[in-house]
């Protein structure tokens, strides 16, 4: 473990765009973290329960996981990025004729986007306990809503096992981008699409926005609520469990699909 390890970490330091897109995550996250709690907060007054506040405990979870989530597209590509880079480099076939098995070499690579994922999620967290302690005034304890860090750890990993995938079907590093940044767009077409045709249920089921309803926005219940009272026809919004093992299917089969073809691929 500890040579994969070290092989990997020796060639991601050489990698100029890693550093660079961490230094964005770094930088704009809180940003977003604040712009999107001063929005809720002027723009969503109606919706808002009377005991709210974007920057305390627990509520602050809630926002800064929902505001790191659209950073995981970036992140993503970044790990494109690292995946195809071994084809482009040839460093996946260096590694097995150097002696390293394929297995170890597929292995090394999870490690390296689990250390992502681990990055920053400690980095979220960090950054949601500093805005917690600096604005709670209400004695509210900062383990309160802390699950929603869990959350977001488990949706930059379904994040990365699709950024994975792709990579290692394409190979090729600006196509691969494109797909993974279409995909979305693509998802979000057919989503709207059977929906408008009455098939909301099957929408909830998709991946990738079943990744992004692991860090919802933070008052969709209370907008929901309030839209079905309106209407009363509330969106399809999965229970958090069912959610989550749908989430866990979807980044094990994406895993699974990714290291058999790996493994019967000629690097």
């Amino acid at each position: 473990m500890k040579q994969l390890i070290y092989i990997e970490f020796i060639k991601l330091r050489k990698l100029k765009s890693l550093l660079v897109i961490f230094l964005i995550y770094a930088v704009i996250s809180p940003v977003a973290i604040y712009a999107i709690s001063e929005f809720i907060t002027n723009f969503m007054g109606p919706f808002l329960p009377k005991d709210w506040s974007a920057l305390q405990f627990p509520d602050v979870w809630a926002v800064a996981t929902y505001s790191a989530s659209y950073f995981n597209i970036m992140m993503g590509i970044l790990a494109v990025i690292v995946i195809t880079n071994e084809y482009t480099y040839k460093t996946f076939r260096q590694h097995v004729i150097d002696g390293l098995s394929i297995k170890k070499a597929i292995i090394g690579k999870f490690l390296v986007l689990l250390s992502f994922s681990l990055i920053i999620t400690a980095y979220t967290f960090l950054t949601g306990l500093l805005f917690g302690l600096v604005g709670t005034t209400n004695g509210a304890s900062f383990y309160s809503g802390i699950d929603s860090i869990g959350l977001y750890f488990l949706q930059t990993m379904c994040y990365f096992s699709f950024a994975f995938l792709i990579a290692v079907l394409v190979k090729k590093t600006a196509v691969s981008i494109t797909i993974f940044i279409l995909s979305f767009l693509a998802e979000t077409i057919i989503g709207i699409s059977v929906t408008l045709g009455g098939f909301q249920t099957f929408y909830a089921y998709m991946p990738l926005n079943s990744f992004s309803k692991l860090t919802p926005f933070p008052i969709l219940k209370e907008m929901i609520k309030a839209g079905q009272e309106r209407n009363g026809h509330p969106p399809v919004i999965l229970d958090t469990p069912i959610n989550i093992a749908i989430c866990l299917a979807y980044m094990l089969l994406f895993f699974m699909i990714t290291y058999f073809t790996l493994k019967r691929r000629d690097l």
